[in-house]
């Protein structure tokens, strides 16, 4: 019940914004408001739900990681 009253309320938030984003010159900006709009539902969901999600940290550590190994080794 908390989270389709959450997801009517983001609707409501989400039709309004998207008023304000008309035209073809702001394409871009539409979707990645609609992106980022989308991740930000998810979340809030997954919060709501009490779904555990590992850290995005996790994802930045696990690609970079290699690649400070790499620089460190030349210097």
């Amino acid at each position: 019940m908390l989270v389709l009253m959450f997801a009517l309320i983001a609707a409501g938030c989400a039709a309004i914004d998207l008023s304000s984003l008309k035209g073809r010159q702001k394409r871009r900006d539409r979707v990645v408001w609609g992106l980022l709009w989308i991740v930000g539902m998810a979340a809030t969901i997954c919060t709501l739900l009490k779904i555990q999600v590992p850290s995005p940290l996790l994802l930045i550590i696990f690609i970079f990681k290699p690649i400070n190994d790499l620089v460190s080794s030349w210097f």
